[in-house]
């Protein structure tokens, strides 16, 4: 199993490559919810990603409409595609971009919670691509089980704030547009929201370029599974959107050698959660069979 989270500092690459196996990137162009985009500096730090041995994966996962694939397309030709492992896009409108440019097996399908089964999870191994992120909110039980038919590499989001809501709107910026302010608070990554009947918990907000999104307050993780997902998943991903790369530079390790640290999640204010892992997701007041 390969760890890979994403970058926030540009200096701070080399510390992080000594304990992760990869490197996440974007562009805010054609990515949501990025820790930082790099603009120019991108194919600098691929290139050092590659001489360092470790693998580098793209985000594309807006959703895009015909003429945003053309300019996709332009995209991805722009940059050292041979020295990118992968490319992780929501969008199945990609696939055909990718076999235009006959790279399909390095687009990897990120839906984020719909690849619940085993059917669903290898329905796009026939178009051969890398392979597909399983759904965070399914639990292990079903991870193992579709692990033990995958047709391709399997993805985990294993750790981080889980999406809550997402909308294409600048809600932010609306808010701010009523009450006659500039839009300071985009991208601001420091924001949260408190609910009033929920005060026991604050949802990160971020406005980016691509919307608004809202997060769970609580930081999912995979500590008390991960010797078990170690034998099924491909690649785990950590998140740290909200974090830094020390955080990362600190956690990472924890998963590799299964020695939790939990002075890094007090350091952090963080309250853990185990998501889906041992309950499953069920509408409110049911349960299934």
């Amino acid at each position: 199993m390969k760890i890979l989270t994403n970058l926030h500092d540009k200096n701070k690459l080399d510390d992080l490559l000594k304990v992760a196996d990869g490197i996440i990137l974007g562009d805010a162009k054609y990515a949501k919810t990025l820790t930082s985009d790099f603009g120019k500096d991108t194919i600098n730090l691929i290139e050092k990603i590659f001489e360092a041995k470790k693998e580098v994966f793209i985000l594309l996962n807006r959703v895009f409409t015909d003429k945003e694939l053309d300019s996709v397309k332009t995209y991805i030709q722009g940059l050292p595609v041979d020295k990118i492992t992968g490319f992780i896009g929501a969008d199945l409108g990609l696939i055909e971009t990718f076999k235009n440019l006959n790279i399909e097996h390095k687009f990897i399908y990120n839906p984020e919670t719909l690849l619940t089964n085993d059917e669903d999870f290898n329905d796009l191994s026939s178009e051969g691509i890398m392979g597909a992120f399983v759904s965070k909110e399914i639990t292990l039980e079903d991870i193992l089980e579709i692990a033990q038919l995958k047709k391709y590499k399997m993805f985990y989001f294993g750790h981080g704030h889980m999406s809550m809501f997402y909308s294409k709107r600048p809600m932010l910026k609306t808010f701010n547009d009523h009450r006659g302010l500039d839009n300071y608070l985009h991208d601001d990554k420091r924001l949260t929201l408190t609910e009033e009947r929920r005060l026991n918990e604050a949802y990160p907000v971020l406005e980016d370029n691509a919307g608004t999104h809202v997060f769970r307050g609580t930081v999912f993780n995979s500590f008390k599974v991960i010797e078990s997902l170690k034998t099924v998943i491909d690649y785990f991903v950590i998140d740290t959107l909200f974090m830094d790369d020390d955080y990362a530079i600190k956690l990472i390790p924890m998963y590799k050698n299964n020695e939790i640290d939990l002075q890094l999640i007090t350091d952090y204010k963080q309250t853990l959660h185990d998501g889906f892992l041992f309950d499953e997701s069920t509408i409110k007041g049911e349960k299934n069979d």
